[in-house]
């Protein structure tokens, strides 16, 4: 198993090491002076439309499968059927 052999091996630790010290002292400075009020406006904007689309997507499917687990002789049609059932 060679990849095993190479992550135990002290010279791979070591120019990991390296490699990490090497990009952490070659990174340019981060320019804050862009972070304003207007980018972090943006961001909770952001976040928000797509926390909401994904709530909204995600949270009907959880109920039909929960409805699914607790009473299968009801929703005994798949999720679709599931769906439907819960709808009607």
């Amino acid at each position: 198993k060679p990849t095993v052999v190479l992550l135990k091996s002290p010279n791979f630790i070591l120019v990991l090491i390296a490699v990490s010290i090497f990009s952490f002292a070659t990174m340019s400075p981060t320019d804050f002076s862009k972070f304003d009020m207007t980018y972090y406006t943006k961001s909770a904007l952001a976040g928000g439309i797509c926390c909401g689309l994904t709530h909204g997507a995600v949270c009907p499917v959880d109920v039909v499968k929960t409805r699914i687990q607790l009473d299968p002789a009801k929703y005994n049609s798949g999720m679709v059927g599931g769906f439907r059932t819960v709808i009607a």
